[in-house]
């Protein structure tokens, strides 16, 4: 009789879709690698990444075009060969920046809920563009988020940005 009534009630204990567990409110990203990162208090929506960047796992948009551009924060995914520290790892591309033209603003280790982070804030001398990244390292996988925007708007945007990394749980 027992097992009788565990079959009955299995659909109730059961997840809405395979491998969502709870159901995701808009704006929510739940990654294959066990992060997830929410759009939270923005109007900001996830949208599908260019399939020509295979490492790019989603793309989270404004909804306000500012100077003809859609601020956005792109949330790449990249495998390691072996492990590393986030700082070495941070340091190892970080230098390439000045050959592409652009300046480093700030770069530091930071914490988001009780993950360690870098963030790295730059600006391209050409296109007068900023962006901002902040990276997160676990094991040998490695999750850059960036933000990007055209300096004279940045400040607006960052804000927006900042609410989704501050929801980054891994």
């Amino acid at each position: 009789m027992l097992w009788c009534l565990a079959l009955i009630s299995w659909p109730a204990f059961s997840a809405p879709m395979p491998g969502t567990g709870l159901p995701q409110k808009p704006g929510t990203f739940l990654s294959e690698k066990g992060f997830r990162l929410d759009a939270g208090g923005t109007a900001w929506t996830p949208s599908q990444p260019p399939k020509d960047i295979p490492s790019l796992v989603t793309v989270y948009k404004s909804p306000v075009r500012q100077n003809g551009q859609q601020p956005a924060l792109s949330v790449r995914v990249d495998q390691l060969r072996k492990p590393s520290t986030l700082k070495n790892y941070v340091r190892k591309w970080m230098q390439d920046y000045t050959r592409f033209g652009f300046d480093v603003l700030t770069a530091k280790t930071i914490k988001i809920n009780t993950q360690s982070a870098f963030l790295l804030d730059i600006v391209s001398r050409e296109t007068k563009k900023q962006l901002r990244q902040v990276v997160f390292l676990k094991n040998k996988t490695a999750v850059t988020l960036t933000c990007r925007d055209h300096r004279e708007t940045f400040g607006k945007t960052v804000q927006d940005c900042n609410q989704i990394v501050k929801s980054f749980e891994w």
